[in-house]
């Protein structure tokens, strides 16, 4: 039997996913297999526990949090060590159906990487969010590329997780040096790493955002953090412009009278 580390990152009003995220986890995701959680938090309100592990970090904001991910995960490589697979899940991420091994535990055919995407056979790859700034480590050019993967859910057996963090954190802190942030975040340095490999892609069926109507029966959804985290505070938190106000209000009414 494997033994699993969950990463998860809480900071600031996001503590507030943390209890749903962990009861859904522990319920439905390799129920069967020892589960170690990492948790890398400011706040004060998630408690340490018997495999739930809190490791202090500072809340620097938006795009600062997610970009630094991969410097978190590197302060407890001995601990990811003593797994066998490790995975990543964005804080909203809630578990609602069983999810077993052969589902999502990758093979060497794989390159023992499991990723999410949200690709679609209509969707050409030169409309993907690549980054093409040719200054940037995440750099995608034209012409390659053939999936886009989510950075809210990704996974690898520990070998493979540690090697794409030893990466992430040295190609994101050259771009640092060289003041570049990617335009997609951590999410497109993962995308050029994964750009020449094969990975077990998960489809949405395992991560679709909740506001979305397929899947219908989706085993995991990504909750709607406006309706969570009230729409000022992500307005706020990521700089949104007006018209992103208007757009999550205009989505509200057509929820609220089931248009479409």
């Amino acid at each position: 039997m494997y033994k699993v580390a969950i990463l998860y990152i809480a900071l600031g009003k996001y503590d507030i996913f943390w209890k749903d995220f962990h009861s859904s986890c522990e319920c439905h995701f390799l129920n069967e297999m020892p589960k170690e959680y990492y948790v890398f938090t400011d706040s004060a309100e998630i408690t340490a526990q018997k495999h739930v592990h809190l490791i202090p970090v500072e809340n620097h904001g938006w795009p600062r949090n997610t970009l630094d991910r991969f410097s978190f995960f590197d302060k407890i490589t001995d601990a990811l060590s003593e797994s066998d697979f490790c995975f990543f899940f964005n804080a909203n991420t809630l578990f609602l159906k069983d999810i077993l091994p052969d589902e999502v535990l990758p093979d060497s055919e794989q390159g023992f990487l499991v990723n999410l995407s949200w690709h679609t056979d209509e969707k050409k790859p030169s409309d993907f969010p690549y980054d093409r700034n040719p200054l940037s480590t995440a750099c995608i050019p034209d012409g390659e590329g053939s999936v886009y993967y989510q950075g809210g859910l990704f996974g690898a057996r520990t070998k493979e997780f540690l090697e794409l963090k030893e990466v992430m954190v040295r190609n994101i802190a050259e771009d640092d040096r060289n003041n570049i942030i990617a335009i997609q975040n951590d999410e497109s340095h993962l995308n050029r790493y994964l750009v020449d490999k094969k990975p077990l892609c998960l489809s949405t069926y395992y991560g679709r955002p909740q506001e979305w109507d397929s899947p219908k029966n989706p085993a995991i959804i990504f909750r709607k953090k406006e309706d969570m985290l009230g729409l000022m505070y992500i307005f706020k938190l990521k700089d949104k412009s007006f018209i992103y106000i208007v757009r999550q209000i205009k989505s509200k009414i057509k929820q609220l009278f089931c248009f479409k």
